[in-house]
Formats: C-alpha cells, sequence, structure tokens
C-alpha cells in the first residue's frame, strides 16, 4: 500500500487556500500587477504562474484520476481548479487593462477577461453556473487557458505574438480533446473525428478573434508624427496635430513610435497609414524588447494624394493583424496646384534604420 502522507499534504494545502480563498483575488491581481510593472526583473513570477497553469490544466483533464488517486474529495479538488483560473485571469488582468485599444474590439475581449476574473470569485455563479455545465465548465477553463498563454509565453518564452496566439489556438484545441475524450465511444471513428474536427474548429475560432486581442506585452510608450528627426539621437521634432498640404508635399511626414516589449523579445510590426479610414501605406519595422523608454522606430512617408486634405491616422500593426495602438493628425489648408514641372519619381516610404540592441 502507498504511503498516504503525500496525499494528506496535498489535501492539507488545498483546504488551507479555501480557507483563504478570499485573499487570492487580490493576491494574484498584485502579482499580476509587480510582473507588469517590473517585467524586466520579475520574469520568475511569469514562471511561476506558468506552472500554476499547467497544473490547472492537467487538474481539469483528470479530474476524475486524481479524485481518486490523491484521495480528495470532488469539491476540494474543484476548488483547486477555481484557484489556478482565479490566478490566471487576474494575474493577466493588468497587461490587457493597460494594452487594450478602448475604441475598437479589443475593449470587448478585455470586458471578457475581466467578467470572468469577477465570476471565479463568486461562488454561487461560479459553482451554481459554470461548474454545473459541463460544456461551460470547460470552455471557462479553456478561456483561461487562452488568456494565459498570450500573456506568459512571450515574457517566458520570448515568443512573437504571432507565435504566441498560434500557441493558444492549439492549447484550446487540445484541452477540448482532452477534456472531452471520456465522453465519446473510442470505438466509434464517428465520434473520435468528431471530437477531431470540433477541437480544430474551437482552435480556428480562436484564431479569428485576433484583431479583437490585445496584444499583452507590447504597448506603445510614446507616439507622435512630426516633420523632423534625428536620426543619430533618434529623437522626434514638434509633434503636429495639423499640417498644411503644401507643408506636406514639401517635407513629408514621419510616425515615430516608442514600443515597449519584454526583454530577448523581437518583432516585426508594421506603421498602417490610413487616410480616411483607407490604408494607403504599410511600413514594416523591426523591434527588440529590453528597453525601459521602448525601442524607438519609425516610418517616413513622402508620398502623399494630390489631395491629402482629411483625416489621417497611423496604426502600429504586429505581424498577425494586432492593434498596438494608433494616433492621428488632419491635413487642413487649400491644396497648391503643382507646378507645370513634371516631378522625379516618387520616393519609397523608408523605414527607421535599427537600433542597436539595448545594454
Amino acid at each position: 500500500m502507498s504511503d498516504p502522507a503525500p496525499h494528506s499534504l496535498w489535501g492539507q494545502l488545498l483546504e488551507w487556500l479555501h480557507r483563504y480563498r478570499f485573499w487570492l483575488a487580490p493576491l494574484s491581481f498584485s502579482a499580476g500587477l509587480a510582473s507588469f510593472m517590473l517585467i524586466e526583473r520579475r520574469e520568475w513570477l511569469a514562471q511561476w504562474v506558468a506552472g500554476l497553469l499547467i497544473v490547472g490544466w492537467l487538474l481539469i483533464v483528470a479530474e476524475d484520476h486524481l479524485t481518486r488517486w490523491l484521495r480528495l474529495s470532488p469539491a476540494l479538488l474543484r476548488f483547486g481548479v477555481q484557484a489556478i483560473q482565479q490566478e490566471t485571469f487576474f494575474f493577466a488582468l493588468p497587461f490587457f487593462l493597460h494594452t487594450t485599444t478602448w475604441t475598437t474590439g479589443q475593449g470587448v475581449f478585455t470586458g471578457a477577461v475581466t467578467l470572468a476574473a469577477l465570476c471565479s470569485i463568486w461562488d454561487p455563479l461560479y459553482y451554481g453556473r459554470i461548474v454545473a455545465r459541463q460544456w461551460l465548465a470547460v470552455a471557462f477553463h479553456a478561456f483561461a487557458v487562452f488568456v494565459g498563454t498570450l500573456t506568459l509565453t512571450p515574457i517566458v518564452l520570448h515568443l512573437t505574438t504571432q507565435q504566441t496566439l498560434a500557441l493558444a489556438s492549439v492549447a484550446v484545441a487540445g484541452l477540448c480533446i482532452a477534456s472531452q475524450r471520456s465522453l465519446i465511444d473510442r470505438e466509434q471513428l464517428s465520434q473520435r473525428l468528431l471530437l477531431i474536427a470540433g477541437a480544430a474548429a474551437l482552435g480556428c475560432l480562436a484564431w479569428s478573434l485576433r484583431p479583437w486581442v490585445p496584444p499583452a506585452t507590447l504597448w506603445i510608450s510614446h507616439a507622435q508624427v512630426t516633420d523632423a528627426l534625428d536620426p543619430v539621437a533618434r529623437t522626434p521634432g514638434l509633434a503636429l496635430a495639423s499640417v498644411s498640404p503644401a507643408h506636406l508635399h514639401a517635407q513629408g511626414l514621419h510616425a515615430f513610435t516608442a514600443i515597449h516589449a519584454p526583454r530577448g523579445l523581437r518583432e516585426q510590426v508594421y506603421h498602417r497609414w490610413l487616410h480616411e479610414g483607407r490604408e494607403v501605406d504599410r511600413i514594416a519595422l523591426d523591434i527588440v524588447g529590453g528597453r525601459a523608454e521602448g525601442y524607438r522606430a519609425w516610418s517616413q512617408k513622402r508620398g502623399f494624394p494630390a489631395d491629402p486634405r482629411g483625416s489621417w491616422r497611423v496604426e502600429v500593426m504586429t505581424e498577425s493583424g494586432q492593434l498596438i495602438g494608433q494616433f492621428g493628425f488632419n491635413v487642413i489648408g487649400d491644396v497648391v496646384p503643382p507646378r507645370p514641372e513634371q516631378p522625379g519619381p516618387e520616393p519609397a516610404p523608408l523605414p527607421s534604420p535599427p537600433e542597436d540592441p539595448p545594454t
């Protein structure tokens, strides 16, 4: 007969957590806030939460087996799953609250994360509605896995946002297969194929929602439009809120951004120049994480339409189509008719030169 001591210790740990469960949410939020503010120096916080997330994933997949093996009541084990979900949502919440562009669909996603975090601490709703329905319990935990993967992997594994989204989508699909396989007849090929198809559809749905998902670990610390820039000091001139068509055609403009990213992360982002909501240019920029003030990069645009008047916007996008931030300017004034001389060839938009990695 095996020694029951480890099982008793595990049970005592869960009972202790249950006794002080009301402290778990504020402590988790504080840990996430500390990791967000000290993201370059406190990677161990993210690694700790990553370990808890993996444990929670295993708990929900093997809940029935662990109940017998650890000699725990199902209620106590479900509390362990709830604790992992609380830690995940509240840890990720400071990141999403800061990186969300609220005028876009990203606000809906961050609102869903906030709602899920609140549901995880309200026992009547969590146990009375969510856990009582297996499909809803699996969906809730799949959302926790998705949110946790988006927040943790760029910090721990230094994955790009596109790689992170792909990994999060695969994790959701894998969770669906692992948690639902006990409900099908494994002898029936049709049921197995149906389960795999459903999991793949869920993963594709998670991937398709990427324009609504904020890049949890990327944000703009400074952004402006200017007509002058020092490429050596990498500092912009005066910020411009409006400009005349003549000035625009004569000098062009620079879109300057300082993008904060975790240490060790290398990512390609894009400056999308839009005129009255229509994209007219997309310029690629490579950034390197680790600089406290953000990685400084810019794009230069000189080729503007003959009549550039109206509202202009520069969107900073990831390679996967996630919006990091946006800023704009207006072109106002009379359009000066072109000179009779034939102008020379129009120069192509130029990205900023690479910046040496921070030390």
